[in-house]
C-alpha cells in the first residue's frame, strides 16, 4: 500500500471521528456499533485498494 493511499485512509478516518464526536457532543450519544463500523470502512478501504492494484496489474 502506498503511502498516498495511507494518508487517505487516515484522512478518512479522521473526518469520520470528527464527526463522531460532533454527534457526541450536540445529542450525548455513543454509538455502541462505533468500532464496527470503523472496522468496516478499512474493511472496504482495503479491498477496493487490493481491486485497482489488481485491474492496474492487468493492464500492463
Amino acid at each position: 500500500m502506498g503511502n498516498h493511499q495511507l494518508r487517505n485512509l487516515f484522512i478518512l478516518l479522521v473526518i469520520m471521528g470528527a464527526f463522531d464526536v460532533y454527534r457526541y457532543f450536540t445529542t450525548g450519544i455513543v454509538i455502541s456499533d462505533l468500532i464496527y463500523k470503523y472496522i468496516f470502512v478499512i474493511g472496504v478501504f482495503l479491498i477496493t485498494c487490493f481491486i485497482v492494484y489488481v485491474i492496474s496489474r492487468r493492464n500492463e
